[in-house]
């Protein structure tokens, strides 16, 4: 077997790979020193054994390092949490059911109160908040308030989400972000305020980090005649999303699609 052959082509580029990662990360030279030790074997006559070893080496490092690494990146965790949410679905609802049962803080209300929501568990989610909010400081809160206001706002209760949402910026105007200026703009139209609501998309729709605001502000428009405006903001998100990374535009697929099939 040549020093050329695609074996030992194959060998040298991964155990170069392998330094390559044990030099990265600080991994102990002992590793290095085990690959030395495989090399100079097989120039001591005993080729079958140095592949083996260097191929146990490999294997070992595998295990013992890049693997325990692959699993604690972050696109590791968010694949686990993944498959959770596919096979257990229910799972981090009855966690957080369970933290309540047992302790009944104000932290684990909310954290309870948010699972509620995501699971369309509207009325249960007020539910929860307005508990939390019952202390001497709850009903200053801005997470809670902020809570309250969107699950009133998914519930239809408009007025309760506009109540909920004014008293948010008068407690804590910097709480008031992005997400909390959308859905009081859509607590404003469900209550057919649709000239404040205009005024609080326009607010919005320029810092908003997606194109949510942007969509529903465009169906707020249509529903109210203005069709031309609507198709601007509608061209504006097919723009937006072209050439964007694809990461963006998976995010953002719910409202390309809704662009997608209200622009003429």
């Amino acid at each position: 077997m040549g020093y050329f052959s695609p074996w030992m082509i194959g060998s040298f580029l991964i155990s170069l790979a392998m330094a390559w990662h044990i030099i990265r990360t600080g991994r102990s030279p002992m590793w290095l020193m085990s690959l030395a030790m495989a090399s100079l074997l097989s120039f001591a006559g005993m080729a079958l054994i140095s592949w083996l070893a260097t191929i146990g080496i490999w294997i070992g490092y595998l295990f013992v390092a890049v693997i325990p690494d692959l699993l604690k990146s972050d696109s590791a965790r968010r694949f686990r949490a993944g498959v959770v949410k596919v096979t257990d679905p229910g799972r981090d609802y009855r966690v957080a059911k369970r933290n309540v049962d047992l302790v009944g803080s104000v932290d684990s209300k909310r954290a309870l109160a948010e699972e509620c929501i995501r699971g369309g568990r509207f009325g249960d989610a007020i539910e929860l908040y307005e508990s939390a909010m019952e202390g001497p400081l709850g009903a200053s809160d801005p997470a809670l308030l902020k809570g309250l206001g969107r699950a009133r706002m998914l519930s239809g209760d408009g007025p309760g989400a506009e109540a909920s949402f004014v008293k948010l910026k008068e407690v804590d105007p910097a709480a008031f972000d992005a997400d909390a200026e959308l859905d009081y703009a859509r607590a404003l139209a469900l209550q057919g305020k649709n000239e404040e609501a205009v005024a609080q998309y326009e607010k919005v729709v320029s810092r908003y980090p997606g194109e949510e605001a942007r969509a529903r502000f465009g169906l707020l428009l249509e529903s109210m005649g203005q069709a031309s405006r609507a198709q601007a903001l509608f061209a504006e998100i097919l723009a937006s999303v072209e050439g964007a990374p694809s990461y963006y535009r998976s995010r953002q697929r719910e409202w390309v699609a809704l662009a997608k099939s209200h622009i003429k």
